[in-house]
């Protein structure tokens, strides 16, 4: 399965020849893929090969900018439990930014977004929220589910990367909700995108920066109380 021909990888090229500034360090967790063997839970995976192709047609378009390191969780259990995973991290700093599942159709500009602002184009937060999110007590989860046909998910997603950016205490999950859908059923995802706040309340919809930044401060708080 090949995701981007060579008319898309030359557009890839152009778009982060002009776009990044600095470094980026990118992650990807991966099984051994199933093909079309029906394994039992946590053996195999069936498009960890197809999102590692995509991370490396990446990295082939940026050489100087972004390195790539795999890493077969059957080989080296204890980072993650869900893959393919992809994290996206500037050096030297903890990868606050996570890509649960294939990162396909709309999904695929989202992690191009966070990609170049990891780079150096930065979160573009208002300084009021900014602010907000320098007083935070405690460490957050934003975790958003999304789905590659969801034109509104990239809105939401991006939200939530660019406030792990602006916060070292914020962590952004980005699932594929189709392809966990255990995980889905589990917070009654019906509707995407849906933001989920440290695995708890939640709420649907690509709202406005501050409208999303109120929400998710506000779950939190709630949680913590």
């Amino acid at each position: 399965m090949t995701l981007m021909d060579e008319k898309t990888k030359q557009q890839v090229r152009e778009r982060l020849a002009e776009t990044l500034s600095g470094p980026v360090e990118l992650r990807l967790y991966r099984r051994p893929d199933t093909g079309r063997l029906i394994l039992p839970g946590g053996v195999g995976c069936q498009t960890c090969e197809v999102t590692e192709e995509l991370a490396r047609t990446l990295v082939e378009a940026a050489p100087d900018k972004l390195q790539l390191t795999v890493i077969d969780v059957s080989e080296q259990p204890g980072e993650v439990d869900a893959v393919p995973t992809l994290t996206v991290a500037r050096p030297g700093e903890g990868s606050r930014i996570t890509f649960q599942g294939l990162p396909s159709g709309y999904e695929f500009a989202t992690v191009l977004d966070a990609i170049e602002r990891a780079s150096g184009t930065g979160n573009e937060l208002s300084p009021e929220v900014a602010e907000r999110l320098a007083k935070l007590p405690s460490d957050v989860e934003v975790m958003v589910f999304v789905t590659p046909t969801c034109p509104y998910c990239p809105g939401a997603a991006s939200m939530a990367n660019r406030m792990a950016l602006a916060s070292p205490k914020v962590r952004s999950l980005v699932v594929e909700a189709n392809e966990y859908p255990e995980l889905s059923d589990r917070f009654q995802v019906q509707g995407v995108p849906r933001t989920v706040v440290n695995r708890s309340g939640s709420f649907v919809g690509a709202l406005p920066e501050a409208m999303f930044v109120e929400s998710v401060l506000k779950l939190a708080a709630n949680e913590a109380a």
